[in-house]
């Protein structure tokens, strides 16, 4: 298993969801469709809920949506959030993680490519991390906040300086 808090806050909140309403793990798995109807893959939820799957802010936002709490949640598996950011869907998600990732690399007078040596990443990605564009796992989540000192379940939330 991964050591990422991310995976496991993640888990924890679906856990703590799926004992309060009081549904098996097909139940529960069931609560999760797509825009279009379709349900999320009972492997996913499972392989989510045990922490063995790299899950990205598109499921996360799946899976919230199904249960009627934010993406924010999911991340910090319980930790007291302020209430703005329980409204960000994981578009808003991306662009606050580009907002902070360009505002550390000018802290830092830091290039591009330093940067993503820094944070772990190809400079392709980092360029879609910069852009706000692409699909962006937890894991890539969890990395640079440790790249960055930063709490992963938390740093996202941490102020409301919005991106520009």
């Amino acid at each position: 298993m991964v050591n990422n808090p991310l995976r496991a806050n993640i888990a924890l909140t679906l856990e703590r969801e799926r004992a309060r309403r009081g549904l098996s793990h097909m139940h529960m798995a069931e609560l999760f469709r797509t825009a279009e109807g379709e349900k999320l893959a009972y492997r996913t939820y499972i392989q989510t809920v045990r922490q063995k799957n790299n899950v990205t802010l598109t499921t996360l936002q799946i899976m919230a949506d199904g249960l009627h709490v934010s993406v924010a949640e999911l991340f910090s598996g319980g930790k007291k959030l302020p209430e703005w950011a329980r409204q960000l869907d994981e578009t808003a998600i991306r662009k606050r993680l580009a907002h902070i990732i360009d505002m550390e690399r000018q802290r830092r007078n830091m290039l591009r490519y330093e940067m993503a040596e820094l944070i772990g990443v190809a400079e392709a990605t980092f360029m879609k991390l910069e852009r706000a564009s692409g699909n962006i796992s937890v894991d890539t989540i969890a990395a640079i906040a440790k790249a960055l000192k930063l709490d992963p379940a938390t740093f996202l939330f941490r102020d409301k300086v919005p991106p520009t």
